[in-house]
């Protein structure tokens, strides 16, 4: 597989939410992101994979407290990933929290990740983007298979691998497949930021009454609306969640074992 883009193709930006509060990780000391896992801080699994991509420019989306990560993302390791941020105070949900990364991104194609989310293969964002500018999809999701279908958003798709819907945290689910990263044009972009800050109970009202806003919400009304959002199945890869107590105890090993899908 070739490393080479064309030049309206390079210019990247990888996208980092990294304002939760790790409710659940009770008595949690330092950020969520900065648990080691594999050898290093869990955030730099995901920087890495931005890296095998090209990204042009990083924003990590900070709540304020959280300053063990950029004290650790300042070391030389990083500079080359240009790493900017947007600190905040805290937000209502992921939504608002992408939406603050991308208000002002000077790229058109956006690759994102969760930094508390372990995946392989390293590759994906680079086989994400050649999906993306090779066909006409506003969005391609990244897809994993997954043994926790209640705890992720679960994804439905046709024969083309086009996405027809999304299950979020589902009691029972016959589908397999979660997605762990995406990448998308300006196109989602200009619509994301619409739809937060113009119509954001659009979001509320798909969210349900007391339930959490997920980017879930805003791809199924982004379909609804028309955008096109296809998938990049990796069926051999792997992926897993350190928000809990029981994962975390199961990433520790990361590299070790190969039955943690």
């Amino acid at each position: 597989m070739s490393n080479k883009f064309e030049a309206s193709e390079r210019q990247c930006a990888g996208l980092v939410p990294a304002a939760g509060f790790a409710t659940r990780l009770p008595g949690l000391a330092g950020s969520k992101e900065m648990l080691e896992v594999g050898g290093e801080p869990a955030i730099g699994h995901l920087l890495r994979a931005f890296r095998n991509a090209g990204v042009a420019e990083t924003r990590v989306i900070l709540r304020q407290g959280k300053w063990d990560i950029p004290e650790f993302l300042a070391g030389p390791d990083w500079q080359d990933l240009n790493i900017r941020y947007h600190v905040t105070r805290g937000t209502s949900g992921v939504p608002e929290t992408v939406a603050l990364g991308l208000q002002g991104l000077p790229v058109d194609t956006v690759l994102f990740g969760f930094p508390d989310i372990l995946f392989e293969p390293s590759d994906a964002f680079f086989r994400l983007r050649n999906q993306l500018h090779s066909g006409d999809a506003d969005v391609v999701l990244g897809l994993f298979p997954t043994q926790t279908p209640s705890k992720m958003d679960m994804v439905e798709i046709d024969g083309l691998d086009r996405v027809v819907a999304i299950e979020i945290k589902p009691d029972s689910t016959a589908l397999e497949l979660t997605w762990i990263t995406a990448a998308w044009r300006k196109s989602f972009t200009e619509y994301f930021l619409s739809m937060q800050q113009d119509t954001p109970e659009r979001i509320r009202q798909r969210a349900g009454p007391g339930g959490d806003p997920h980017i879930g919400h805003v791809l199924q009304l982004a379909m609804d609306d028309g955008l096109v959002v296809t998938a990049v199945r990796f069926g051999e890869g792997r992926s897993l969640d350190i928000g809990t107590p029981e994962d975390l105890d199961r990433a520790r090993d990361w590299h070790g074992k190969d039955d943690q899908r």
